[in-house]
């Protein structure tokens, strides 16, 4: 036998070693297999909750709360004197431009004194409040509302007098102040105003026309009204003897008006606006109509005196000086006419081609003016 040498011994131990490592990378992924314990299924995740968008659509990061509900404005547009220059669509029409802001469903309370006025603008009034109360709630306070002023009113939705008020005996004015329309067209568009405003058509006629009789029957027990084109029934309103006139307490009993509030406090109780939590009172409309009024006052006051002015200012000293203060005079009395040409028209009758005439005038006196001053150089 022959014995090996040391080297053989040496390739044999390797060779041992690395049989040893093989055996023991092929046997360990199978023992750690074993006694690992087996892994739970994965829990799934819950869903983030989404946030709001934002501007543009892109999210923001956290919800916000809603802004709160914005109360219901309350706004109050006094109209005083002639349909035409005190009572216009125009302030109507200002009026609706800030309830608008707000969204639909304001209050739109329009407080009438008037003893009528002008066709035309009566028209414009008509077609300004039927748009206006599409989109809100209009109510009408009676002070005085006699012939445009009473027309006015009719196409509010809700009516209350004043304790003193009167309304009634309709009968306008055209915009060269003769009377105009045949009175059966007269008596058409009023009952068409009457049912515009939810009122029994038969009372238009009666404020038109004094030959139209009215009256009415009143059931005790449900409080319904039923009007009749005659004075033979329970409670008369109009006779063959004059137009229908409504007073307050007429106006009520016949139901042709909600109530009666002799002040604002009253109005907004009857109304049920007076909750501050829901309602706003929004003086807009004061300021809009003391504007209006303020420019009527003025031109009342100083055209006249202009007017006096240009005739008799400067004519002490005569030529250049004289006609320098008639052109100052005639040209503010122009300036009026522009700012506030109802009054000037209607109340200080003087009318667009009268202005039309002056402004010919201080273009002459100032070509005039220049030819003296070059024959003074």
């Amino acid at each position: 036998m022959v014995k090996a040498t040391p080297m053989k011994n040496m390739k044999r131990r390797n060779l041992l070693c690395v049989s040893l490592m093989l055996a023991s990378l092929c046997t360990a992924p199978a023992l750690a297999q074993k006694a690992a314990p087996p892994t739970p299924p994965p829990t799934p995740a819950k869903p983030m909750p989404k946030a709001p968008p934002g501007k543009g659509g892109a999210p923001v990061a956290a919800q916000v709360d809603a802004p709160a509900l914005t109360k219901k404005q309350v706004l109050l547009l006094p109209l005083d004197g002639m349909v035409g220059v005190g009572l216009r669509h125009d302030e109507m029409e200002e009026m609706e431009k800030v309830a608008d802001k707000f969204g639909p469903g304001q209050v739109f309370i329009i407080r009438i004194n008037s003893n009528g006025g002008l066709v035309i603008e009566g028209d414009k009034i008509a077609t300004t409040l039927t748009r206006i109360k599409n989109k809100h709630r209009l109510v009408a306070w009676i002070e005085k509302a006699i012939s445009g002023g009473a027309f006015t009113a009719l196409y509010a939705d809700e009516i209350y007098f004043m304790p003193e008020a009167a309304l009634g005996s309709i009968t306008m004015l055209s915009g060269r102040t003769e009377v105009t329309a045949v009175r059966e067209d007269w008596k058409s568009r009023v009952a068409e105003a009457c049912a515009s405003g939810g009122r029994d058509p038969l009372i238009g006629p009666a404020m038109v026309h004094s030959a139209v009789e009215l009256s009415y029957d009143k059931d005790p027990k449900t409080g319904k009204v039923t009007f009749y084109p005659d004075v033979k029934h329970a409670f008369v309103l109009s006779t063959a003897s004059e137009n229908l006139d409504f007073s307050a307490a007429s106006a009520e009993h016949s139901g042709f008006s909600e109530g009666t509030a002799a002040t604002e406090v009253e109005l907004f109780r009857e109304l049920g606006i007076d909750d501050s939590t829901k309602f706003e009172v929004n003086d807009a409309g004061k300021k809009i109509a003391a504007k209006w009024q303020k420019l009527i006052k003025g031109a009342n006051e100083e055209v006249p005196l202009l007017l006096r002015k240009r005739d008799i200012e400067g004519s002490s000293e005569g030529g250049i000086v004289q006609l320098q203060a008639r052109i100052r005079n005639t040209q503010k009395i122009v300036d009026w006419f522009k700012k506030c040409p109802p009054a000037m028209q209607y109340e200080l009758n003087i009318p667009e081609q009268a202005i039309e005439n002056m402004e010919q005038e201080i273009k002459e006196m100032r070509k005039l003016i220049k030819e003296m001053q070059s024959a003074d150089n």
